[in-house]
Parts: structure tokens; sequence; C-alpha cells
């Protein structure tokens, strides 16, 4: 499961799917499965807001929109890292 399937909001799991590069709407829709009319406002809001811009290959993110995902995610490497210092994985 991607971190984009366990947020709550849709226009983060926008933002996550355009992590991965440019994508239009139909491929955005396909991989989120969210509804049209959810959507449709999220990618409103994020355009508007200066976190996306459309080009011809698709939506992209802005610097805005990088600069704040680094800064939500960042502080989650040091759990990260305190979990596999914790976690035991077993080579079968």
């Amino acid at each position: 499961m991607k971190i984009r399937d366990m947020l709550v909001l849709p226009a983060a799991k926008i933002l996550l799917v355009l992590v991965e590069g440019p994508k239009n709407d139909k491929e955005i829709l396909s991989i989120l499965q969210m509804s049209s009319t959810t959507y449709y406002e999220n990618i409103t809001w994020l355009l508007a807001h200066g976190f996306i811009q459309k080009t011809a290959d698709g939506y992209i993110l802005t610097d805005k929109a990088k600069k704040q995902l680094v800064t939500v995610f960042l502080p989650l490497l040091t759990y990260i890292e305190k979990l596999k210092e914790i976690t035991t994985v077993s080579v079968t």
C-alpha cells in the first residue's frame, strides 16, 4: 500500500501521484479511484493555490508543492529510521 492511499485529503493524494511525474486527468482518476466531483474540486483548488500547473504533458508539481511535501514528509524519516532500528527482519 502506498502512503497516498493512507491519506485522507484528496488534494494530498493528487500531489503524491504527481511526484511520480506528469499525469492527465484520466490517469490521476484511474490511479486514485475517487469520484470525479471530489477530483475536480481538489484539482481546481490545487491549481488556484499554485501547487500544480497544467502543461502539454499533464499536471505537474510546482516548486511550492515540492517544498510543502518536503516540509510535511521529511520529519517522517526520523520515525522510519527508528522503526528500521527496532524491527527485526528474518530472512528465510
